[in-house]
């Protein structure tokens, strides 16, 4: 569950697609659902409720079920039906709040790929659109809990597969204000039970990865100090599915392993795109390679994958240059230094040409 607070003015990849029962399905969600337990997700929050501190929403308990036992929405149905169910609202404080209830699409964000609702106003175009609440606005008394019923109302025309959102509760009050430039922004607390709407059809898991790339250079002075790189791609849902994949970055050259790593990745919602990143510490000064990027997710059956691969050269071309420049400073300084050394042998002077004497004539 998620709180957050909105602001008012006043390569080369392989795609690996794979059909899924519906156990399976299930399963997959379910798992992905218990490993965002706890963790803060787009809005800061970790609690098990999505919790303001003064109020939170959570869906209502089903008859015979205790309070919270559900953390969020996990409905399923097939395209032109409508599913019944209610949020919770609940006010801690010693006064009545007045709250906006209504259905948020569900994405991932540009800058980190977590999971993220659309804001209110936000042009609804998913589940969000999807949702009927039986109160646009409610007021709860202080120190009570209200149960809103609510309707998913599932197009005739919804594709088949994973449809992922939220049920938000938005206090009508400003919280806060902040002056931004000559705009004042009005601050509003908004808190979501997030909503998983499975729509029956053929489920297709798949995954893409995209522009593998390495950025960064070898060291300088090569062998003596170190350098850092990155290694970046794009993974996307191509399925429609939802996919929480592991990336495996791994690469061999000349001299061995380059860099063997594995990393979960954001759970990803069918349709969207996340930057996979990584930091690759003391690049080698030379190598040249090969760095392979596996994307699977181990809850279809078969495993989805996708694989991705970028040559990697590196060369110290930077340091081959200085060392060129100083062997050739090297040398010619000692060219001059032997020059010095040895001083030219000096040439003979040549002697002085002797004029012939004039021949004296014979006296009579």
């Amino acid at each position: 569950m998620e709180s957050t607070v909105e602001s008012s003015v006043e390569s080369s990849g392989e795609n690996a697609v794979v059909g899924r029962s519906a156990p399976t399905r299930v399963a997959a969600v379910l798992l992905a659902v218990a490993l965002l337990v706890g963790v803060s997700i787009a809005f800061g929050s970790g609690s098990a409720r999505a919790d303001s501190g003064s109020w939170s929403v959570q869906p209502a308990p089903k008859p015979g079920s205790p309070a919270g036992a559900r953390q969020y929405f996990i409905l399923e149905g097939r395209p032109g039906s409508t599913l019944q169910d209610g949020l919770a609202v609940s006010n801690y404080t010693d006064h009545p709040i007045t709250y906006y209830v209504y259905g948020a699409d569900g994405y991932n964000t540009p800058k980190d790929g977590q999971f993220a609702l659309r804001d209110h106003g936000y042009p609804m175009t998913g589940v969000g659109s999807w949702v009927r609440t039986a109160f646009p606005t409610i007021t709860v008394p202080a120190r009570t809990s209200t149960v809103v019923p609510i309707s998913i109302a599932i197009p005739q025309s919804a594709s088949p597969g994973d449809h992922v959102g939220g049920v938000s509760g938005m206090d009508t009050a400003v919280e806060s204000v902040q002056q931004q430039g000559n705009v004042r922004v009005g601050i509003k607390r908004v808190v979501a039970a997030r909503l998983y709407v499975h729509v029956d059809g053929p489920a297709l898991g798949g995954l893409t990865v995209t522009n593998l790339k390495v950025s960064g250079s070898a060291p300088f002075p090569a062998y003596v100090s170190d350098s850092d790189g990155t290694v970046t791609a794009t993974v996307t849902n191509s399925g429609n599915l939802l996919e929480s994949p592991k990336a495996h970055l791994h690469g061999t050259g000349i001299f061995g392993t380059l860099i063997d790593r594995t990393v979960q990745l954001p759970q990803i919602l069918p349709g969207q795109t996340v930057d996979f990143s990584q930091v690759w510490k003391n690049i080698p000064p030379f190598e040249i390679g090969t760095l392979h990027l596996d994307v699977t997710d181990q809850s279809a059956s078969p495993p989805v994958t996708s694989t991705a691969a970028v040559s990697v050269t590196l060369i110290p071309w930077f340091t081959l240059l200085v060392v060129v420049l100083v062997a050739l400073v090297l040398l010619v300084a000692l060219w001059f230094w032997r020059r010095r050394r040895s001083p030219l042998p000096l040439r003979p002077r040549p002697r002085p040409r002797r004029e012939p004497e004039p021949s004296k004539a014979a006296a009579p």
